[in-house]
């Protein structure tokens, strides 16, 4: 029998391209679904061919033999439904709510017409239970945020079960994904959020804290999913406006904070929305703010730059020294910052379809406190962040059983650091001229001189496909592809001068140019260009007795890298190419090895009855390391003499973790629910280091995976919802967060001591590992006219390692607990309707009791501010300050007391 390779290859280039173009979108959900039975009120049978209309958009259904109905793809909010049928009368059903990813069931009983009524209007009553809720998750609705005293994202997620300063569920801070309608927006180089949506354009935000389904990907421990606002069909608007200071009397740690100052924060937003009037259905959404803080960590100006260290003139003498000093003794902000920024969508919708553009942009600039700059704060270098998002999304729905999306977005994130722009500024000093001369002593002037520029161009094209295939099945197909460009540059000043060669990329001077890498241990540049695929297939199957989300994902990463061939000869020298190769390493270079993972998840919810619920979930999830750890040092520069340097790895594998969980969720009395998850993670593949010995004895640290860990919990979550002017919800979370470093530097470092420290050959607790977690937020008012607000948090005190000098103990990482966490915000305004214009006023406070928590404690003591090691091991300070003084660190504890007034107009 002969075969015909070219029809074969044909076949299998048109079957690839097929699966391509038929897959569903590997980001997040951005739409809800609604279903339900249309029943004669009268005799229970159902009613035929009922039309189901979402007032105000194009969204309908007709129920069929059954009396069942469905509409899929429903942006998440508040909706009128309309039904009717012949010989019955309209009802209107308000206050519907469709959240992401969610199923809505909304049963609806007619009333024949020969009852003489006026129209139906019925008020939606949210249920208390979610159904087919399969894996732990909290949506928060544009209406909870508006209640709540929060003004970021971050904010609104910290205080969700299970997240612990960013951590989610005893994960590392950057094993979290954020979406943005459907389109992921983290900075690969270092896995944070990197585009700034402002609270008033969100229009659900989606925390998963649990196991998340097969069409979330590229994260390990939750994933953070914001579907903002489309334009509306009227015009409407609002403008606010905030002033504000930090009031505390702990002046010994804060400086300048003991007076009564309304010049602190400044915040200034307006959001704009309706129609564009240049066609039918195209609409405008808009929003803006500007945010300036000089923030609660001061300097005193007692050392300008170019003052220098003191003189000693008798090292035995505690006076026998003399300080040099310039300074004003002015206070100067250390942590201020200020952002602008602006979002914007155009949407158009037809019948069928459905047209959006949406545009993020972001700037910033902050310092950083530095302790060590305390007397000398001008030597701080600024830092700059610019975020920019483009997509253009198509959405086509030929019918109401298939759904298919095409997104297409470029991100870019930019992030620079320096004091001056011009490296060659003539006001630079030698900051070695002004270093201490002793432990416990702040700088006596200089400056920061090293620099930074790197940026992220991050491409992406998504295609969905979905089906309701049956009544019971809806499907989904996916596939991504992202193209990334990543340019990172950063030198420290070494008497450089402006006749060294222009660098080809940044046109700056620079000493040392190479193709692709620069490299010497003062100057590092370098630039990639990565790009990954990802695939799944998921099937949401809806019974009456049981609700299943299960699914299969494929994902591809490619660093589009090289290494050396012999790892022990990195520089590729060629005196170690001379004998046998069972001795010596060869030269050269090698491609990287892409990346494959193959990941299952199932969810299982078992609805009980209206009243309760349990769910199982399970699932395999993969992350590939940040880009900074697959790229750093490239040029394989190595310090000789010792252990300093630390390479990059591009064939680093996937991180991976195993979930479990299992919840139940239960009505308790009306208008109170409880929800309650016990979790497991196991964590392997984990970021680590190893060391590795050169040929000539120099020795250096790699990115490697070797660490590993494993985390437990419990989460309770009761909540009552608004109703006879109250609300409340209660997030309990008690966990156990275990690994064998928390540091993907630990191995690194304890290869530095002498001698080496051992590293741990079994778990100890993170240093995120915080075992009882309470979250209580409690709303008291009339919506329509006033509200207070109160957020509690309590949190146990988190792990570090004791000083074995002074606790007669053996030593052992996280032996060690600090002290709790407590803390108190309020929120109150008050509503005034004037001439259709709604006025309100606000009074927001942070830390209400001004508490002091220590975040950053000595080891000696397990406090903050005490340490008995400086007395033992300090000797003369030469310096203006006490031990006492130095020891009172700004950024050990947490923010203190500040109060905002704010005004806002809407319409």
């Amino acid at each position: 029998m002969r075969i015909d390779f070219r029809c074969i290859r044909i076949i299998y280039k048109s079957l690839f391209i097929s699966i391509i173009f038929f897959a569903g979108l590997l980001n997040a959900g951005t739409t809800g679904k609604l279903s339900g039975k249309i029943l004669d009120k009268d005799t229970g049978e159902p009613v035929i061919g009922a039309n189901i209309l979402l007032e105000g958009t194009f969204l309908g259904a007709a129920a069929d033999i059954e009396g069942d109905y469905y509409i899929n793809n429903i942006p998440p909010g508040k909706y009128t439904v309309i039904v009717s049928a012949v010989g019955y009368h309209k009802t209107r059903i308000e206050n519907v709510g469709i959240r992401i990813d969610l199923t809505t069931n909304l049963d609806i009983s007619l009333v024949s017409e020969s009852i003489k009524i006026d129209e139906i209007v019925i008020q939606a009553e949210a249920p208390m239970i979610t159904k087919d809720l399969t894996s732990t998750s909290a949506i928060v609705t544009s209406e909870d945020i508006k209640m709540m005293p929060v003004e970021n994202i971050g904010q609104i997620i910290n205080l969700q079960a299970g997240v612990i300063d960013g951590h989610f569920r005893g994960g590392r801070s950057n094993e979290v994904a954020y979406l943005v309608d459907g389109i992921p927006v983290n900075d690969v180089y270092n896995g944070q959020n990197a585009l700034q949506v402002e609270n008033n354009s969100v229009r659900e935000l989606e925390v998963i804290s649990g196991t998340f389904n097969a069409e979330y990907g590229k994260a390990l421990s939750g994933v953070v999913n914001i579907v903002t606002k489309d334009g509306s069909s009227f015009y409407e608007g609002f403008a606010s406006a905030y002033v504000g200071g930090y009031f505390t009397n702990h002046t010994d740690i804060f400086y300048n904070l003991n007076k009564v100052d309304l010049s602190g924060p400044k915040d200034i937003q307006f959001s704009l929305s309706g129609p564009t009037k240049l066609a039918d259905g195209l609409n405008f959404f808009m929003t803006g703010r500007y945010f300036k803080n000089d923030g609660y960590m001061y300097g005193k100006r007692v050392y300008n730059i170019e003052d220098v260290a003191p003189f000693i003139f008798d090292p035995n003498d505690p006076e026998g020294f003399f300080n040099i000093y310039s300074g004003d003794g002015k206070y100067v902000p250390m942590n201020p910052e200020e952002n602008k920024s602006f979002n914007g969508k155009i949407s158009y919708g037809l019948e069928n379809w459905k047209f959006s553009y949406s545009f993020y942009w972001d700037d910033h600039w902050n310092k950083y406190y530095s302790h060590d700059y305390r007397l000398a704060p001008d030597g701080l270098k600024n830092h700059y962040r610019t975020n920019t998002s483009n997509n253009v999304q198509i959405s086509f729905y030929p019918t109401q059983d298939i759904f298919a999306t095409l997104k297409l977005a470029s991100n870019f994130n930019r992030y620079s650091g320096y004091l001056h722009e011009n490296e060659y500024d003539s006001t630079y000093v030698d900051p070695t001229l002004s270093s201490t001369q002793s432990s416990y002593t702040f700088r006596h002037g200089g400056n920061e001189t090293d620099r930074y520029n790197r940026f992220t161009y991050t491409n992406t094209a998504i295609f969905a496909l979905e089906s309701q295939v049956t009544k019971q099945h809806k499907v989904k197909f996916g596939a991504e592809f992202t193209q990334y460009k990543l340019f990172y540059h950063w030198k420290d000043i070494r008497n450089q001068t402006e006749s060294a060669p222009p660098d080809s990329i940044t046109g700056l001077p620079v000493y040392t140019i190479g193709y692709n890498n620069v490299g010497t241990q003062y100057n590092e540049k370098y630039q990639r260009r990565p790009f990954e695929f990802s695939a799944y297939i998921q099937d949401k199957m809806e019974y009456d007795i049981m609700i299943i989300n299960a699914g299969i994902r494929l994902d591809y990463f490619n660093a589009n890298d090289s290494l050396p061939v012999d790892l022990q000869n990195p520089r590729n020298n060629p005196l170690f190419y001379e004998t046998t190769l069972e001795k010596y390493g060869k030269l050269g270079k090698t491609s990287s090895e892409p990346e494959f993972q193959i990941s299952p998840r199932l969810g299982v919810s078992f609805p009980i009855s209206d009243q309760g619920a349990i769910h199982f979930s399970y699932g395999h999830f993969f992350q590939i390391p940040t880009f900074d750890v697959l790229y750093t040092n490239g040029a394989y520069v190595i310090v000789e003499g010792a252990l300093s340097s630390i390479i990059g790895n591009p064939e680093l594998k996937a991180q991976k973790t195993v979930k479990y969980e299992l919840g139940v969720q239960q009505v308790i009395f009306p208008n109170v629910s409880i929800d309650a998850s016990i979790y497991y993670s196991d964590i392997t593949n984990l970021l680590g280091t190893e060391v590795i010995k050169t040929y000539d004895g120099d020795l250096y640290g790699r990115y490697y995976n070797r660490d590993y860990g494993n985390v437990r919990g419990l989460v309770l979550t009761l909540d009552k919802r608004y109703a006879d002017m109250f609300s409340a919800k209660i997030d309990y979370t008690y966990q156990v967060a275990q690994g064998n470093a928390s540091d993907p530097l630990t191995n690194f470092y304890n290869q530095q001591t002498f001698p080496p420290r051992e590293t741990n050959k079994k778990v100890v607790p993170l240093n995120w590992d915080q075992n009882h977690t309470l979250n209580a937020s409690v709303t008291i008012g009339d919506q329509k006219d006033w509200t207070v607000g109160l957020i509690f948090n309590y949190g146990s005190g988190m792990p570090y390692t004791e000083d074995a000098r002074y606790t007669q103990k053996l030593r052992f990482e996280n032996n060690g607990r600090k002290p709790t966490i407590l803390n108190l915000d309020l929120k109150a305004t008050k509503t005034l309707e004037i001439s259709g214009l709604l006025f309100n006023t606000y009074l927001l406070v942070y830390n209400i009791f001004d508490i002091k928590n220590e975040y950053g404690i000595n080891a000696s003591t397990g406090r903050a501010g005490v340490d008995l090691g400086a007395e033992d091991y300090t000797g003369i300070i030469y310096g203006l300050n006490t031990i006492e003084e130095y020891l009172l660190n700004p950024n050990d504890y947490s923010a203190p007391r500040q109060v905002r007034i704010g005004f806002s107009v809407g319409f």
